[in-house]
């Protein structure tokens, strides 16, 4: 059975919904039940928003966030949160993408983290940044494990 005693975003009515400032404190995470095998945990957020740090108009976007996880999970419903804090926050696409991407890795230590950021055009130009994260503790052979069910899981998603 997971243990949910951590978490107080999940299943709480109360919520509030803060739309800029990200801040990783919101992120709550659980422990990963399944440390035996590498395993793929797909996050896709399709209505990612924030702000143009020059002119202030709206940027939208696609998140995806794909990480094998070590000994924690990060809870989606803060997740969901955690992005929507980027509404009104002012920042470039790529830091934006890194932003998460340190946040995440910072909070749950994954084996490997991969956040893909898929802007609509602006400007006649479509930013996609990429970024990914390892844990240091990965030799060869384990990292060449997770290529693979990243790959496997690359093919079987909808992207």
């Amino acid at each position: 059975m997971s243990d949910t005693s951590g978490l107080t975003l999940l299943g709480n009515s109360g919520t509030k919904f803060r739309y800029e400032n990200p801040s990783a404190e919101i992120l709550e995470v659980f422990g990963n039940q399944h440390r035996d095998s590498p395993y793929v945990i797909g996050l896709d957020c399709f209505e990612f928003t924030s702000l143009c740090p020059m002119t202030g108009q709206p940027d939208y976007g696609k998140i995806w966030i794909d990480y094998v996880p070590d000994e924690l999970c990060v809870e989606s419903k803060s997740l969901k949160l955690y992005l929507v804090s980027y509404r009104n926050h002012g920042a470039f696409h790529e830091d934006c993408v890194n932003t998460i991407a340190n946040d995440v890795a910072e909070k749950i230590r994954p084996l490997y983290l991969r956040v893909f950021g898929d802007f609509n055009v602006r400007g006649g130009i479509a930013i996609k940044p990429l970024v990914v994260r390892k844990a240091p503790k990965l030799d060869a052979e384990d990292e060449a494990e997770i290529r693979y069910r990243l790959e496997t899981f690359d093919r079987l998603s909808r992207r």
